[in-house]
């Protein structure tokens, strides 16, 4: 430890002052002067600086009203930035849950890519620590609630800008998964033409549709899509279909594709991380997708030696999700025993993971759950 301290440019405006200021942070702290009647201030302009900043409440209050009143005071990369600023602080809990929720209300007028997509991966960290809790049903109903009008309004051509392409994207892929019902609906449909008389889907909406077919279908499409892959020479088209099969409902499906990877003519050896990602990512899954990695380890091993990170690759895929005791017990017994050569590195990581979300899960679980039933009464 070397107790390095550094200057540091603070860039920050106001509600009454658009210009931007900068102070600089000497190597202990600085104190400088605003306008005593401003509602907010904003640091790290643009997330131009590699640092994270915080507020006190009552300006977090005020940033997250004028978010709601009229969330274009703030450019696309600030708006983006204080909801990455956000979750990371409530992540180290540093930040309440509850400004955090508040702040994510105003996502629903949200239309911009940036914002969005900095939101989507928090949250769909947060369906993976909550999946085995109480709020987690009414977490999946938030979610709805804040998708439902942007999908609706993203629709389903696939035109506009390359962002608004990409935005389209995501947000209708978690409308699916999230189970928005006329998102579903028109997604089952084209799954439905493209199976039955081949329509094209365009390739910015083929992870929406291929995964509404599998996560909503039964057998009938989750084989169609398996032949789809086995036969198609495109590699991209390949990687996207291992992704997408491993959303099935249905566990006996998820298990039978777990098998999969243990014959080296149907999934390649380096595709194995894929899908036990994605079947670990899965809340039907994510049991079987540990109890797959145990019962084949040495399989697995023989495949890539000790001598690779692949096998820490598949640890980190296998493990990071869990956040109970039980679970990291498990995790921490089963290794105990074994030489896991490289990975040595990616199973501490993994430890320290699942303890980072039981402690999230502890902290945060009741209060979150009293927010969204509260919220979601409204």
């Amino acid at each position: 430890v070397f107790n390095y301290k550094w200057y540091v440019p603070l860039s920050y405006y106001t509600d009454l002052n658009n210009e931007e200021e900068t102070v600089w942070l000497n190597m202990t702290d600085v104190k400088f002067e605003v306008d005593p009647n401003i509602e907010w201030l904003k640091g790290n302009v643009n997330q131009s600086g590699f640092y994270r900043v915080t507020y006190d409440e009552e300006m977090w209050n005020s940033i997250i009203a004028a978010l709601k009143r009229n969330h274009s005071v703030f450019n696309s990369a600030d708006r983006a930035s204080l909801i990455d600023d956000a979750f990371t602080l409530c992540r180290a809990g540093i930040l309440n849950i509850t400004i955090v929720l508040d702040l994510t209300q105003y996502l629903q007028r949200e239309r911009d890519y940036v914002p969005w997509a900095t939101a989507l991966e928090h949250f769909q960290a947060w369906s993976k620590y909550l999946s085995e809790s109480a709020p987690y049903r009414l977490f999946l109903q938030y979610m709805k609630y804040l998708l439902a009008p942007v999908s609706q309004s993203l629709g389903w051509e696939d035109n506009g800008t390359h962002m608004h392409k990409l935005m389209r994207s995501d947000i209708l892929a978690s409308a699916v998964l999230c189970d928005v019902e006329e998102t579903v609906k028109q997604a089952k449909s084209k799954f439905n033409s493209w199976m039955n008389s081949e329509t094209r889907i365009p390739p910015n909406l083929r992870e929406v549709v291929y995964s509404a077919g599998i996560k909503y279908g039964g057998v009938k499409e989750w084989e169609y899509c398996w032949t789809k892959y086995m036969s198609s020479g495109v590699p991209s088209e390949r990687k996207l279909l291992l992704r997408v099969l491993g959303v099935a409902s249905d566990p006996w499906l998820l298990q039978r594709y777990l098998l999969k990877t243990l014959d080296r003519d149907k999934v390649r050896p380096q595709d194995i991380e894929v899908v036990i990602q994605t079947v670990a990512s899965n809340p039907e899954g994510r049991l079987l997708a540990w109890r797959h990695l145990k019962a084949h380890w040495s399989t697995l091993q023989g495949f890539f030696g000790n001598g690779t990170f692949t096998m820490g690759s598949l640890i980190s895929a296998g493990t990071s999700h869990f956040s109970t005791e039980y679970d990291y017990r498990e995790v921490a017994s089963f290794f105990k025993k074994l030489n896991v050569g490289s990975g040595s590195r990616s199973l501490e990581q993994s430890l320290e993971t699942i303890q980072l979300n039981i402690h999230w899960v502890k902290h945060n679980e009741e209060v979150l759950y009293k927010w969204l039933i509260n919220n979601l009464d409204r």
